[in-house]
């Protein structure tokens, strides 16, 4: 595992405002992915803007964490069509 690209669990929720417990909310429910390491739990640091995203999706509106998995599948769909949007776009680019 390349250490440069997790963080340590304990040092994110340390200086978020984020508590751990939800995070392992997001473990339980498959929403994130974590990585162990001798006995210690590292998160990607790419799925700091997916925890936060959902942290205050659950914060400011109430959403449950099934609600937030609905959430997530929905945004990463958008996120797909959209990438496959852009493709099409560039590829009639070509042709006008």
């Amino acid at each position: 595992m390349n250490t440069e690209k997790y963080i340590l669990l304990s040092t994110y929720t340390r200086y978020s405002k984020i508590e751990s417990a939800f995070v392992q909310e997001l473990f339980e429910h498959d929403l994130i992915v974590p990585k162990t390491k001798d006995n210690e739990v590292f998160i990607d640091e790419n799925d700091i803007v997916i925890i936060e995203r959902l942290f205050r999706l659950h914060r400011d509106l109430g959403i449950n964490f099934e609600g937030l998995c609905t959430v997530n599948d929905m945004l990463a769909r958008i996120q797909r069509l959209e990438a496959k949007m852009n493709q099409l776009q560039q590829r009639l680019n070509l042709y006008e």
